[in-house]
């Protein structure tokens, strides 16, 4: 009896939260307006898409995104939530777990939401509070969004139910309250942001049908304010902390982004990756979309990429794992022991169809067999025209020339593979509605441990030369926005939204910083801005030994150099600019 009593009990969870309309908001302070969710669908708003570029044009590059993951417990049952944007069920709800398992009208009530705030608005309280400000609350005037972000500060979720630690916040004395009356605010990231709290616990898993994995994912989209930097304006930010909340430990567990890329009518589109950026992309798949309809971008049409800007830990194993062992990875070959974070690992793109090999995934195997690197019949992706037909087994598919030494078919930088370049244009394929899933792994994951991992939405558009010469604007914003972050994990950045006097204006300015063409056979040319009247540029090898060094003088402002690289052997190289305070770092390929 008990047993049908629970059974019934998490039918009417499942009916109830299957069926209500999931909360949401929109970041819109820069160049994008994106809608982010409450359980954790980014881009859409239950019924349409909502990642509009430029903001206000009517005019959408992906239909939705979200996080996939999935892993094997030590009886070997699989545990995997992939949900889309509920095209055929839910595998994650929104709120944190509730352990005691009373979810419910009341609980929806405080956790099916979203909670929206800007930095002008959490400075502006703070000035008040503090004395800076003369006479009433700013934010008590009577303005509708105002009003909206006092509700937000007042009711931050900085502690869950049971009294734990959720939303980040500044606790101004110290005695791990959240009390905004006392001067307490909102720890967020950008100019502006929202939070949002989802798990995969709550009910039964029915886009995938497989087991629940027991985790509970903290998440913060945010952008930046930022017009004078293309990269950042042109740019969506999310972070999130991946708690394994189960009693299980999960192995060859994976992390997936996947994303619905439509740029503007989405039957015409071609996907690919970059290995070395850690990134892929969706891109227009003629030269010009559509036919002159509101939602199509005509000539020149956009590319949208998303980048891995950080991932999980890597399970330890007692090592510094070398450097050039894996293409996109952090702390790899740095001399400390177990600190390595995982890159992108496996890149693939299935059709919104039922094709029972390469077709829309309909099974919790069918979503692992994606994220680790098969089909659904479980064969593995091959190095050929659309990834099934071929001899060579590869992780990455589409990856143009950016694999050059063979990362994907299992060459690593003193072991290269050289293979022929390979995307959609080279295998002749036909414009398509595609989807994108990219992943991190594989890895174990503990009971009670926390993953956090980085994501960037990376728009950009040529004004000339077609489809294709939007790929080269983004690939050129997804260096800048590495730096950036590797530069500062964009937690110490106080943003452009409201006149600040530090944080991003500056390193903007000083870390702006491309190099093209990347891969290079025989040169490469560095474009740079910078406030500082003289850096230093030097290339070192994978053994930290610098092959090329040139001072510079005279340089704020714009520069471009160029540097003969015919004599340097084939492999990975860093170069790094030095303004006198600090180190950039970028990763070039010389075939």
């Amino acid at each position: 009896m008990k047993k049908k009593l629970l059974f019934i009990i998490a039918v009417i969870n499942f009916v109830s939260t299957n069926a209500q309309t999931i909360a949401g908001s929109n970041l819109d302070i820069n160049n994008i307006k994106a809608a982010i969710n409450a359980d954790g669908g980014l881009f859409w708003d239950n019924v349409n898409s909502v990642f509009e570029v430029p903001n206000g044009s009517g005019k959408s590059t992906i239909y939705a995104s979200g996080l996939w993951m999935g892993g094997y417990d030590q009886g070997g049952q699989l545990h995997l939530a992939g949900q889309t944007y509920r095209q055929t069920g839910v595998d994650f709800f929104s709120g944190p777990i509730d352990t005691t398992g009373t979810y419910g009208a009341s609980y929806d009530s405080t956790w099916n939401r979203v909670w929206k705030i800007s930095k002008c608005a959490i400075d502006a309280y703070q000035n008040w509070m503090t004395g800076g400000s003369i006479g009433s609350n700013p934010l008590l005037s009577g303005n509708s969004a105002d009003t909206s972000a006092m509700e937000v500060i007042t009711h931050w979720p900085a502690f869950n139910m049971f009294g734990q630690p959720l939303a980040p916040f500044v606790d101004v004395d110290f005695n791990g309250i959240y009390d905004p009356s006392s001067g307490d605010i909102p720890l967020i990231k950008g100019d502006q942001a929202i939070f949002f709290v989802y798990n995969d616990s709550r009910g039964i898993h029915t886009e995938t049908g497989a087991l629940p994995l027991g985790v509970e994912i903290q998440g913060m989209a945010y952008a930046y304010n930022c017009s004078n930097d293309s990269a950042l304006y042109n740019t969506i930010f999310t972070n999130y902390k991946i708690i394994n909340k189960s009693a299980i430990i999960l192995d060859s567990v994976f992390i997936g982004n996947w994303t619905d890329s439509d740029i503007g009518l989405v039957q015409d589109d071609y996907i690919g990756c970059d290995v070395i950026r850690g990134a892929y992309y969706g891109y227009n798949g003629t030269a010009i979309d559509g036919s002159g309809q509101s939602e199509a971008y005509g000539a020149n049409p956009p590319a949208q990429a998303v980048l891995f800007l950080k991932g999980p830990w890597a399970t330890p194993n007692g090592i510094d794992d070398p450097l050039g062992s894996v293409p996109n990875g952090i702390n790899y070959g740095d001399g400390i022991t177990d600190n390595e974070r995982l890159g992108m690992s496996k890149f693939m793109c299935f059709n919104n169809n039922t094709n029972p090999v390469n077709g829309n995934p309909t099974t919790g195997d069918d979503a692992y067999q994606y994220l680790s690197g098969a089909w659904r019949n479980g064969t593995h992706w091959t190095y050929d025209g659309d990834g099934t037909t071929g001899s060579q087994i590869c992780d990455f598919m589409y990856p143009g020339t950016s694999d050059s030494l063979g990362f994907g078919i299992g060459g690593d930088l003193y072991n290269p593979i050289y293979m022929p370049a390979w995307d959609e244009l080279t295998a002749n394929h036909t414009p398509g509605d595609r989807r994108g899933l990219g992943s991190y792994g594989p890895f174990t994951f503990m009971p009670g441990t926390t993953q956090e991992i980085d994501f960037a939405y990376v728009y950009g558009r040529a004004t000339t030369g077609g489809n294709l010469a939007s790929i080269d604007i983004i690939k050129n914003r997804i260096d800048s926005i590495q730096q950036k972050f590797d530069f500062t994990q964009f937690n110490l950045i106080s943003g452009c939204g409201c006149n600040s006097t530090t944080g991003i204006n500056d390193l903007a300015i000083n870390n702006a910083f491309t190099i093209y063409p990347n891969p290079a056979s025989d040169k490469i040319t560095i474009e740079f801005e910078t406030a500082t009247s003289a850096i230093t540029i030097e290339i070192k090898n994978v053994l930290g030994q610098t092959v090329y060094s040139e001072a510079l003088k005279n340089t704020i402002g714009k520069q471009s150099i160029s540097i003969d690289l015919s004599m340097l052997s084939k492999g990975i190289y860093f170069v790094q600019k030095y303004d006198g305070k600090s180190v950039i770092n970028n990763k070039i390929i010389k075939q």
